[in-house]
């Protein structure tokens, strides 16, 4: 095969020609594979070859111009990775509202991040940890209709499946319902979770549940957005039918 013409290699942070303007993209999604962490109780990820480029080969036949395909199957929690939890997720008497059915309004948005890594994990944020890492972030308010990220430093522990799933603090139920009666759309954590691993009352899953708000799980690359403010959140689940959530593709814009 030709050698011309190489793709673009791949890189977490880019810049894009849209609508005119010069835009930064910086990719917040984690990979997805068979090694990596699984929040306690899912499924773990298992890939195999369901059709390898020579076995393709010895059907297609050697006088074939077309050289020859793969194909992989994959098992796979709809919680794996980075992934958005839909409000049936969290709320079973919301059938209607599963991932396939959020609404692109909540999936592209206006947005800003707070840096709580100084909580401690397996402790619970509160509404004074979140609004003094607004006013340190100079985030002067929650704009209705937004996205708000939260880092906890959790994801230094990605390489230790151990740590990560058990070492990170959760959203007590005060700061869970402030946040969302500011009107934000999706709440976003390089955390497995959104509550503290060590407090099975599921403070912000609650509150999520009752509000009818989605959000998203195990974020990468959120301190590395160089602005607290004034960037654009674009969140891509999977459309899978009646599932209570999706792995998904997450990129943060913004103009240069």
């Amino acid at each position: 095969m030709s050698k011309g013409n190489e793709p673009t290699a791949y890189r977490e942070m880019t810049a894009v020609d849209l609508f005119g303007k010069r835009i930064r993209v910086l990719d917040l999604t984690r990979e997805i594979g068979p090694d990596l962490p699984v929040y306690p109780g899912h499924m773990k990820t298992n890939f195999w070859w369901h059709m390898t480029h020579r076995e393709s080969k010895l059907r297609i036949g050697e006088e074939s111009r077309f050289q020859e395909y793969g194909v992989k199957g994959i098992v796979m929690c709809d919680h794996i990775s980075t992934h958005v939890d839909a409000v049936y997720h969290f709320n079973a008497d919301r059938p209607d509202l599963t991932v396939e059915s959020i609404a692109l309004e909540t999936l592209i948005t206006p947005a800003s991040w707070i840096d709580l890594s100084f909580v401690r994990p397996r402790t619970n944020i509160t509404l004074e940890n979140v609004k003094g890492a607004m006013a340190r972030a100079g985030v002067d308010r929650l704009e209705r209709g937004s996205s708000l990220l939260y880092y906890t430093g959790a994801g230094d522990r990605w390489g230790d499946p151990e740590a990560f799933v058990t070492q990170y603090p959760g959203l007590d139920s005060e700061a869970s319902y402030w946040i969302l009666d500011q009107g934000v759309v999706n709440v976003l954590t390089d955390a497995p979770s959104t509550d503290n691993p060590a407090d099975l009352s599921y403070h912000n899953h609650t509150a999520h549940g009752e509000r009818l708000v989605i959000h998203t799980e195990i974020v990468s690359n959120i301190n590395k957005i160089p602005k607290h403010t004034g960037f654009y959140l674009l969140v891509a689940p999977l459309k899978l039918k009646g599932c209570t959530g999706s792995p998904a593709r997450i990129l943060a814009l913004w103009e240069e």
